[in-house]
């Protein structure tokens, strides 16, 4: 991930970052109007719907298109003389679909250039190429564990973006965050993030080498009774999201068996335990679809022979619940 030390202030975490910015729209601005996806992070959702239910914004959810990423198109529709920040994720964390952040923000720039764009790259950094001034974004997310780090975030705000504090107390962080900086953690931070950048020619095709291999075997195993969500749109080269459609195989029974480590949605979300995803129902899957999903996060130490074991044990696992 490319970005600029002066721009950027450390946080505890993805969720702090996102409602910085997105408080920072609220209270530079006079009932400001925001726009977000529908499948954004909740730091992000929920933040934005509280600061509505609050009266101090205005708030537009572009919804995906059918192919569950983001339209473009549609965001610039969204866009009126009271927009004053976009809020789009560079990569959903459950499909991994990634969504076309450089090409909104180029458009934003061009018909609507008062308006602030911010990508949360949570789930990017690491996996894809992340450059904020390829991006042309005024807000960048960086969340540290999601790319081999500590548990630590960061902000990245272009210079002529405003940033407003959320807490008060001492100068630290150009008193923008104030409070002892945690230096251990920033300089993990700093590494991991090196680390992946100079890794990331190697480590992108050889995750992609891995969850294509995985689908080709999932394919061929389960047939018509497998399907790969979002398998026509850009995404990230670790995150593989399917369903199968078996007796007696809902996603959590399955997983409550298997040897390895899969979901059926974000972490987050792991106590809504029998609900679909509704982030995959947002993003155009089918409800059908969407209770019997699993998602697959591969990282760089997966091997091609941990697919097959994927697969031989879905097999197993499924044949055991389909007898009983």
């Amino acid at each position: 991930a490319v970005v600029s030390t002066q721009s950027t202030v450390f946080t505890s975490g993805g969720t702090e970052s996102n409602n910085m910015v997105l408080n920072t729209a609220a209270r530079t601005h006079n009932k400001p109007h925001l726009i977000i996806s529908t499948v954004e992070h909740d730091s992000v959702l929920l933040c934005a719907r509280n600061l509505l239910k609050q009266g101090l914004i205005t708030l537009t959810e572009v919804e995906l298109n059918d192919k569950g990423n983001v339209s473009v198109r549609s965001v610039m529709e969204a866009c009126t003389p009271e927009t004053r920040l976009v809020s789009i994720m560079l990569a959903n964390n459950e499909t991994g679909v990634v969504f076309p952040v450089a090409e909104i923000a180029a458009q934003l720039k061009h018909k609507f250039p008062g308006v602030l764009f911010h990508t949360d790259a949570a789930q990017a950094i690491g996996k894809i190429k992340v450059d904020v001034e390829e991006l042309g974004v005024d807000y960048l997310t960086v969340v540290g564990h999601k790319f081999y780090g500590p548990r630590v975030g960061a902000l990245y705000r272009r210079r002529t973006a405003p940033l407003v504090p959320m807490l008060y107390g001492g100068g630290q962080e150009g008193n923008l965050r104030p409070g002892t900086e945690n230096t251990p953690m920033i300089a993990g931070l700093g590494m991991a993030g090196e680390i992946a950048a100079s890794n990331l020619h190697v480590e992108a095709p050889l995750l992609q080498d891995c969850r294509d291999y995985l689908e080709t075997r999932l394919q061929h195993t389960f047939g018509a009774k497998l399907v790969i969500n979002c398998r026509t749109q850009p995404r990230l080269p670790n995150t593989s999201n399917f369903a199968l459609f078996l007796q007696n195989c809902g996603s959590v029974n399955v997983l409550e068996r298997v040897h390895f480590v899969a979901s059926k949605g974000a972490a987050c979300h792991s106590h809504t335990t029998n609900k679909p995803s509704q982030i995959l129902l947002n993003s155009g899957v089918s409800y059908e679809v969407a209770r019997t999903v699993y998602r697959v996060s591969l990282g760089v130490h997966n091997t091609i022979q941990e697919m097959d074991m994927i697969v031989e044990d879905l097999v197993r696992v499924t044949k055991e619940l389909a007898e009983l």
